[in-house]
């Protein structure tokens, strides 16, 4: 089989602690390095990050470049880094994480090959530098059935075969872009969902396997996880104006429970003041929140300690009201939403 050229699109932005060693991973690739090519799509880094890919580019046989990425979201990057690149096949990763084959390159152009595929999704575990201690737990939560959405196969390493490609897809084709346009930089997070929702509907086939899998870096601290939902609740919210056919009940359910934890504080006090406990009742349903995430985190004890008991309800309630609390900020018009793109299907699509 004739090997396509690839372009590996880097959108990144202060990550030079993580992304000396992803760089060297992808230099170390079994791909013929005339065939693929590094495009690092910098977000106006201040640690040093450009001077880091400047370093790597004048000591590889591949090519390595550096581009300037004004808007600095990760949308705008990934914008940038396609019309920068002159690859047959466009492969996103982020700066934080790592690849654990050398076969990478190899396996997404023989899956495509194989399966006429035009987008690959790919399982991205957050087991990325070995976390430890509050970044383990959070990555065990994450992963398991209450810590992500049950139809996501984003942390699956054995499920191989055609899927919808939403949660996943960060391979593809390149008239995917000439076809369905690029990303939607009103997104601060779900910009990847939301090309792949438009991915869907064009009608293209997306296939998964572990060999495509890339390991992601979870937040090594509650606050920053908790910061992390919140971008995600706001971009859930913004994914739903967008394609309200992609919604559902589900998607709902932190913000019902944010609403919930807000009713449980005020008729915990009316009860108080009152000193009738009737007036508590409303509070059950965060009450068995709650009662869950005990539950879940026992099951993580159970299998990776007595820290992920004790400390998987934080885990959760992160995860959960996180997620709650970016939905209302959004919905009642507090977050500050850049112009949509109206011609994110349609914008041109420089390279080869």
């Amino acid at each position: 089989m004739a090997l396509p050229r690839i372009s590996v699109i880097l959108p990144v932005r202060n990550e030079v602690r993580s992304l000396g060693r992803l760089l060297d991973q992808l230099l170390q690739q079994s791909y013929p390095a005339e065939m693929f090519e590094i495009v690092v799509a910098d977000g106006r880094s201040t640690d040093g990050t450009r001077g880091l890919v400047e370093q790597r580019a004048s000591a590889a046989t591949v090519s390595v470049r550096v581009i300037d990425n004004p808007g600095i979201r990760s949308g705008a990057g990934r914008n940038a880094g396609v019309a920068a690149a002159t690859g047959d096949i466009i492969l996103f990763i982020d700066g934080h994480c790592e690849i654990p084959s050398t076969e990478l390159l190899r396996d997404t152009a023989k899956l495509l090959e194989e399966t006429g595929a035009d987008c690959l999704c790919r399982p991205q575990p957050l087991i990325a530098f070995s976390p430890r201690g509050v970044g383990r737990i959070i990555a065990d939560a994450r992963a398991s059935a209450l810590g992500h959405g049950r139809d996501s196969l984003i942390y699956n390493m054995s499920h191989s075969g055609f899927v919808h490609p939403a949660s996943s897809g960060a391979t593809y084709r390149r008239p995917v872009f000439e076809r369905v346009g690029m990303y939607d930089e009103s997104f601060d997070a779900c910009e990847d969902v939301d090309f792949n929702t438009r991915v869907a509907a064009a009608g293209y086939k997306a296939y998964t396997d572990p060999r495509l899998s890339v390991y992601y870096e979870p937040r090594r601290t509650f606050p920053g996880l908790f910061r992390q939902m919140m971008r995600y609740g706001i971009g859930r919210v913004r994914l739903a104006r967008k394609h309200p056919e992609s919604a559902s009940m589900s998607q709902w359910a932190p913000a019902v429970l944010v609403a919930a934890v807000a009713v449980a504080i005020v008729s915990g006090a009316a009860a108080i003041a009152l000193g009738s406990w009737l007036v508590a009742v409303p509070a059950f349903p965060a009450a068995m929140f709650l009662l869950i995430t005990i539950v879940a985190s026992m099951h993580l004890g159970w299998r990776h300690g007595w820290t992920h008991a004790l400390l998987g309800p934080v885990a959760y309630g992160c995860i959960y009201l996180g997620l709650g609390t970016g939905m209302w900020t959004e919905l009642v018009g507090i977050t500050r939403q850049p112009a949509p793109m109206s011609n994110a299907s349609t914008l041109p699509v420089s390279g080869a």
